[in-house]
């Protein structure tokens, strides 16, 4: 009966967010701005909380409670807890800028500040990048589905009917549902979820029992130091430059209706994301007294809140657990199909599209997307894990030329397209012998650490040995209303001026 009235509160509450997609479709959708960055409307709190639902997805709920319960300690709590750190970095470089740019895409910026080969580059790491992420998100959200009707459905059917409902409501909403149904999520996860853990020390008699209990089981389990120092500050390296070039959590801050907005919500979200770590971890931690012989320690959340839980409760907790599971994979289905759309079909194939036109497209986009990514999920599940270099090729490649877009006007286009080119390949070369190696870190060494240095090397080196393309520079910024960088560049310029040599005409 309990499982019949979760199911029962799942379903309605999946008839909820359809009916978020349906209510902005009714509303319209007027461009491309529109169906990707929501107009540019959103305010601080929606970006805050649809943040943290799509940020936590699969790896911050499900995953970290695992995680805990497999290692017997709460290390765990630094990959996650550096994660969200790093949106204070975010917020601080990108917070006040994003919001005022044009452009939909990170490629489409590229080629604003540099050139049309520099944007070609990236499109296609981007593009892998959402399509492995994709393909596990379908399969975590089949498990959590098919563990809530209790097995009637198996894994690939549920991963099939998620799939079906994250795009329905992207297709008919865009950026607008996916933010709303992401907020509602956000709420619930975060207060039910709370509930959930301090309930459950509750079952094992309050926090000194519970804590007591857990270390006579894992002597280290509350150890946040037992993870060794070097593995930390691999950590701090590779995730904090990672979050500055995720296109699907960057597009939230550009959908700001202001610079204060993005600056505003994007730092909640830290605050927020922080609060909540506890959560995952006392819960895995709970789970190794609590489910000692459980077979899949991804299901020791689900269980413990209908163990726990009123069936109500529970019922709701598991149904936004299970959405926002899904949740990431809406906005890389967005965000990828932004790609698709702004990078590939309007850039070369049709560039006079019209805005009906441009929506109908990028609806279909979506649609092509989730079946594809779904299909190699499903059909070939290993080439997932393959195709997942396509995320530390971002960091290796595209994050210098991309903060020096507001950063640094003195970079050149050459230096950008190089260093993206070589530090993205040496990246990706860096991961494919590690993987043959049977190792993520081949000598000791992340591929990021391999490709990230040169990309700087090679972006700085080139763009001194070059003449500067300032008049590039004041041109983004003039479209993308960037004063500082403005400011910036103008500088630069007449510092130029200064240094040239008198001509004949000077001296007579």
């Amino acid at each position: 009966m309990v499982r019949e009235i979760i199911a029962g509160i799942v379903i309605v509450y999946i008839i909820g967010m359809l009916g978020i997609g349906y209510y902005f479709h009714q509303k319209g959708i007027a461009d491309l701005e529109d169906f990707f960055l929501a107009g540019k409307g959103a305010p601080w709190y929606l970006i805050a909380l649809s943040f943290f639902a799509t940020a936590i997805g699969a790896g911050g709920t499900i995953g970290l409670s695992a995680s805990t319960f497999e290692a017997e300690s709460i290390t765990a709590f630094w990959s996650y807890g550096i994660a969200i750190f790093s949106f204070f970095i975010v917020a601080f470089l990108l917070g006040h800028k994003l919001p005022k740019t044009r452009n939909i895409t990170i490629p489409s910026m590229l080629e604003d500040r540099y050139d049309e080969k520099t944007r070609a580059a990236a499109v296609p790491f981007y593009l892998l990048r959402f399509i492995s992420t994709l393909g596990a998100q379908w399969l975590a959200a089949g498990t959590i589905i098919s563990f809530l009707f209790a097995d009637a459905i198996t894994v690939t059917e549920a991963a099939i009917i998620g799939a079906i409902i994250i795009t329905a409501y992207t297709v008919m909403g865009g950026m607008s549902a996916v933010m709303w149904t992401d907020f509602v999520q956000g709420c619930i996860l975060f207060v039910g979820l709370w509930l959930l853990a301090i309930m459950g020390m509750m079952n094992l008699g309050g926090f000194s029992s519970a804590t007591s209990q857990v270390t006579d089981v894992a002597p280290q389990a509350f150890d946040l130091f037992a993870m060794k120092w070097t593995l930390i500050a691999g950590y701090v390296v590779t995730l904090v430059p990672t979050m500055l070039v995720r296109q699907g959590y960057l597009q939230r801050i550009m959908s700001a209706k202001s610079p204060r907005d993005g600056f505003v919500g994007t730092t909640l979200n830290g605050f927020i994301g922080l609060a909540f770590i506890p959560v995952p971890l006392i819960i895995g931690a709970i789970g190794l007294v609590m489910y000692a012989d459980i077979q899949n320690p991804q299901l020791i959340m689900p269980q413990m809140a209908m163990d726990i839980l009123p069936d109500w409760l529970a019922g709701v907790v598991l149904a936004a657990l299970a959405a926002a599971i899904m949740s990431s994979g809406d906005s890389f289905l967005l965000s990828g199909s932004s790609n698709v759309v702004d990078d590939i079909y309007l850039r070369y194939l049709n560039p006079d599209a019209g805005r009906d036109k441009q929506t109908t497209v990028s609806q279909v986009t979506v649609v092509g997307l989730m079946i594809f990514s779904l299909g190699l999920a499903l059909i070939v599940p290993g080439i997932i894990d393959l195709i997942v270099f396509g995320a530390v090729a971002l960091t290796g490649g595209v994050l210098v030329p991309w903060l020096a877009t507001f950063y640094w006007p003195r970079g050149t286009s050459d230096a950008a397209f190089w260093s993206l080119i070589v530090g993205a390949g040496l990246t990706v070369a860096w991961w494919w012998v590690g993987y043959f190696a049977g190792t993520s870190e081949y000598m000791g060494l992340h591929p990021v650490f391999v490709g990230l240095p040169m990309s700087i090397l090679l972006f700085f080196g080139i763009s001194l040995m070059q003449e500067p393309e300032y008049e590039k520079a004041l041109a983004t910024a003039r479209k993308h209303n960037l004063e500082d960088l403005e400011r910036k560049t103008k500088r630069a310029m007449n510092r130029g001026e200064q240094r040239q040599p008198p001509t004949i005409e000077d001296t007579d």
